[in-house]
């Protein structure tokens, strides 16, 4: 009987074959690993480009309004009615309004008031021209206007029906129960009190401003009138004042811009109101209780003429420089050294100052960032990386020496431009809540399109911003 054979089984060692793709993908694995990493611990900047812009640099006030005032009052009771608008112009002798003690001539004249159909063709076009005055100035930033302009129109419409019912009641009028009140001078017309009306610049006191506690007697809205009763008031001149108060602060900031020689200065000045500007001729006056502004106008008056508070904005102007955010803005601490001690190494452009060691009084010379150099007082500006105070440097070609003793802190923003953060000083022209307007063409300072730290505590001198 024949064996078996046994087949002896070889197995086949399968060869290795390179996957690239495993490869790429490893690769790929790997640099996503160590830049995520890279960017969790890595200091993100955000950056800002600088641009060229203005900051207006005012503030704004309450201001108190005095003016050459003049009161009427009656000589009679009985029912009124008016024949002129507030800030109307009126010459000696002409018709302000009229006065009935019976009342029956006051009340037709009152009734003809009501019925529109009774202007003339003349008085419609002339309300068709201030309509159209109005619509074609306006504007969705003054809306307040609309109630004056519906005040002013319905006064006109109204002095222009009461004349008219006036003149056809003219034979009726002659009685001794009705009678016609004339300006006594020339001036422009107010119809309302305040108390006000006898306080002059010259008798103004800080104890007369209260502007919280400001009531205004309308003298329209009566119907009627008592003996000795106020009628209107006449302002008889152009030149009017604004009394502003003001504390040691503001009072030194304007005592700055008038000058020690100078009692007075011109200040550019907008009306809240309706946003309009005027320049006024600006004084200080100091009372026991405290300092006013004084601003003296000379044209403008009936256009405020039912004010006596009013909203004004002072300043001279914008300023215009470059726009940075006051979140960029950081200080730095330097070393002050005399500017003659400053020298070039003997073997490099860099600028530096010959240091003297404390030890052996060898000298070495010390490569500094010179950051500003002060013309006035002839000091440089270097950064306390090197040298610290109690140092002691010398001048070159001299064997004079200079202990650095002195440190000023300066505003400045970190420059990216480089990749790292340079420190750069600033000049502040005006700022506000938000942006500073800085100077421009300083040395050692910025230029236009500069990149800065938009976060100037979120990087350090020399750091990466990434």
């Amino acid at each position: 009987m024949k064996k078996k054979r046994k087949d002896k089984l070889l197995y086949y060692k399968k060869p290795f074959h390179i996957n690239i793709a495993i490869i790429i993908f490893a690769f790929v694995l790997i640099y996503f690993l160590v830049y995520f990493f890279h960017f969790l611990t890595t200091n993100h900047v955000s950056v800002y480009e600088v641009q060229k812009g203005q900051i207006m640099e005012t503030s704004v006030y309450t201001g108190l309004v005095l003016r050459s005032e003049t009161v009427a009052y009656s000589d009679s009771s009985g029912k009124i009615n008016y024949y002129c608008k507030e800030g109307d112009k009126a010459g000696y002798n002409d018709l302000v309004c009229s006065i009935d003690s019976e009342g029956g001539i006051s009340e037709e004249i009152t009734s003809a008031g009501l019925d529109g159909t009774a202007l003339s063709r003349d008085e419609l076009l002339e309300i068709q021209d201030q309509v159209t005055e109005y619509t074609s100035n306006y504007s969705d930033i003054q809306f307040y206007d609309v109630y004056s302009f519906k005040e002013n129109l319905n006064a006109s419409v109204q002095e222009s029906l009461y004349l008219a019912a006036l003149e056809q009641l003219s034979d009726q009028t002659d009685t001794s129960s009705f009678s016609l009140v004339r300006a006594q001078t020339d001036g422009v017309l107010a119809f309302c009190t305040d108390g006000y009306e006898d306080v002059t610049p010259d008798t103004f006191s800080a104890e007369i401003y209260q502007p919280s506690s400001y009531r205004k007697n309308n003298l329209k809205a009566n119907t009627s009138v008592s003996y000795g009763q106020a009628l209107y008031k006449t302002v008889t001149d152009e030149d009017w004042y604004v009394m502003i108060p003001i504390d040691e602060d503001e009072k030194e900031m304007y005592q700055a811009e008038m000058g020690e020689d100078e009692d007075s200065f011109v200040i550019l000045v907008t009306f809240k109101k309706d946003s309009a500007q005027a320049y006024a001729t600006a004084s200080i006056l100091t009372y026991e209780s405290g300092s006013f502004l004084q601003l003296a106008f000379n044209s403008s008056m009936v256009r405020y003429i039912s004010d006596r508070y009013i909203e004004v904005e002072l300043g001279s102007g914008a300023e215009t420089g470059l726009k940075i955010p006051n979140s960029a803005i950081v200080q730095k601490e330097f070393l002050l050294i005399p500017s003659d001690y400053i020298s070039q190494g003997n073997n490099s452009s860099s600028q530096g100052v010959i240091l003297i060691s404390e030890e052996d009084g060898s000298a070495e010379f010390v490569s500094t960032d010179i950051y500003y150099t002060d013309t006035e007082t002839g000091y440089c500006y270097v950064p306390p990386d090197d040298l610290s105070v109690g140092d002691v440097i010398q001048k070159p070609d001299s064997t004079e020496q200079y202990v650095i003793s002195e440190t000023e802190t300066r505003s400045g923003v970190y420059n990216v431009n480089k990749g790292y953060a340079v420190f750069k000083q600033i000049s502040v022209l005006a700022s506000n809540e938000e942006y500073t307007i800085i100077a421009t063409g300083t040395s050692y300072g910025l230029s236009l399109y500069d990149r800065i730290a938009l976060d100037g505590t979120s990087i350090s001198e020399g750091e990466f911003a990434n």
